[in-house]
């Protein structure tokens, strides 16, 4: 083990005295590491742990982390998502010093943490940057992996595609930082700068990763696998059931789903959320009444409140015969 430390200190002295000369030796900008546009179909749900005690607190005061977590989860809506491919970039230049790939992209609950150990990572690429920090990109799509140890890479450049390996149990992209082999909070740290515009610091009331209208009841399996994501449905569809997932919800939160058609409104139903819950999904329905359902476009309202706080979103669906 200590043969190991003393060669990677050697090798990350090589690498720093290569990448010499480009840039502060501690200010560092940074890219934001997916190509997505963030909060509307990419969204972060975990922030770094900023408290040194056993009470987690996120860097605005928040509860949106857990004990010891050090890295920023970027979360992607579905395994529908993963499939179609979203890109993991380098937040800047630097040379690749640790690739991992070939691991399986299998929920932790299904394969089990003792076949991730040693490698909850996951697929993963770690770069070290002139300024001293490191990047590690955890969770990639096996077989996604696009560069080699030793490469040099440009800030921007394709390392990958987010993906489910590692211990992980929904697709997201966990970025860390480190600096001389300790956590760096990128909220906290003053020579870390985000791009201008970019709106890290969001902090919606609940982070909602989707909502729509389905055909009948909504379960989490097809919820990962990205099967309700309907824009058309059948007039002989059996049911019309508004859903919504987010991550943070709160126990107490009052969910109101308001479905309206073309002649009229569906249902108008609100639900209390039971518990506290880092991921969830709730849904309500209407059973078709015998006939067919109206042709025509329907407008789905789900409203969100805690307290005086409200969080209105919308989505719609467009319920038509044969094409």
């Amino acid at each position: 083990m200590a043969v190991r430390r003393a060669l990677g200190g050697l090798i990350r002295a090589v690498v720093l005295a290569l990448l010499s000369g480009q840039g502060d030796a501690r200010a560092q900008e940074l890219r934001f590491p997916l190509a997505c546009e963030l909060w509307r179909d990419c969204w972060i749900v975990r922030y770094p742990d900023s408290d040194p005690s056993p009470a987690a607190r996120d860097p605005f005061g928040g509860l949106r982390t857990a004990e010891g977590h050090a890295a920023l989860d970027i979360a992607v809506a579905d395994l529908a998502a993963v499939a179609r491919g979203v890109e993991v970039r380098a937040v800047a230049d630097g040379v690749v010093v640790a690739v991992r790939d070939g691991e399986p992209d299998v929920d932790v609950r299904v394969r089990g943490r003792e076949a991730v150990a040693g490698r909850e990572c996951g697929n993963g690429v770690r770069i070290l940057h002139p300024s001293g920090l490191e990047s590690r990109y955890c969770h990639l799509r096996r077989g996604s992996v696009m560069v080699r140890e030793g490469d040099r890479v440009t800030a921007g450049a394709l390392l990958g595609l987010v993906g489910l390996s590692g211990r992980t149990s929904f697709p997201h992209l966990e970025l860390s930082l480190m600096r001389d082999a300790r956590p760096v909070d990128p909220f906290r740290e003053r020579a870390i700068r985000w791009p201008a515009g970019l709106d890290m610091r969001r902090y919606p009331l609940v982070v909602i990763t989707g909502l729509g209208v389905a055909a009948g009841p909504i379960e989490g399996a097809g919820l990962r696998q990205g099967f309700y994501a309907f824009a058309r449905l059948a007039p002989t569809a059996p049911a019309l059931v508004g859903w919504v997932r987010g991550f943070w919800w709160q126990k107490g939160d009052r969910v109101r789903f308001q479905l309206h058609g073309p002649k009229g409104r569906v249902f108008d139903r609100i639900i209390t959320v039971a518990r506290d819950r880092a991921f969830g999904w709730f849904y309500v329905g209407e059973e078709r009444p015998g006939q067919p359902w109206p042709e025509g476009v329907y407008r789905l309202v789900v409203t969100v409140r805690r307290g005086e706080r409200s969080l209105d979103l919308q989505g719609g669906i467009l319920v038509a015969g044969p094409r």
